[in-house]
């Protein structure tokens, strides 16, 4: 399975990439995934400036960023979600991403890591209700890092058992 890891957040000395690069690193020796790490950042995109609607474009994109993000999305199979949680919801860019496209999502898996002082906890619920109209297949289960614990003096340290979790996750997002 290709498994597409997309880090969601694009702020300057964001803790997602840290934890995005944890988790490229913590599955990187698993045999039934390719990863493909896809940072919302390095697409650059656009708000919302597709004149036709996702749903209606049937993959076909006039923005040349879009299409770029498009393929890249295509290409995988299922996706794990890296998502911090800005005043109880998605980071905007990650939710731009997402709204952008539609077939690209259409009946893939996808599985969520949250990150933030409450664990990405409310920013997962979002996501969940977002990919069910995006037609994806969520996983029941999360993983949630905590800024507070896990994120001492700016330094990421996984608590005990977490890449189990991250694994476990991935597991469910494969079968």
């Amino acid at each position: 399975m290709k498994l597409g890891i997309i880090t969601g957040t694009t702020r300057p000395g964001n803790a997602g990439t840290t934890v995005g690069e944890w988790a490229i690193e913590s599955l990187s020796g698993r045999d039934d995934i390719e990863i493909k790490d896809l940072k919302v950042i390095d697409f650059d995109l656009d708000l919302l400036n597709e004149p036709t609607m996702p749903g209606q474009a049937n993959g076909v994109y006039e923005n040349p960023k879009t299409t770029k993000w498009a393929e890249a999305v295509s290409e995988c199979d299922g996706f794990l979600f890296v998502t911090g949680e800005y005043n109880a919801a998605p980071p905007a860019p990650f939710k731009n991403a997402a709204d952008l496209l539609f077939v690209e999502w259409n009946d893939k898996p996808v599985g969520f890591l949250g990150y933030g002082f409450g664990g990405g906890a409310r920013a997962i619920k979002h996501w969940r209700d977002i990919v069910g109209n995006l037609k994806m297949k969520a996983a029941d289960s999360e993983v949630s890092i905590f800024l507070g614990d896990e994120f001492a003096d700016g330094n990421f340290a996984p608590a005990e058992g977490r890449a189990a979790e991250l694994n476990k996750l991935v597991d469910e997002i494969v079968s």
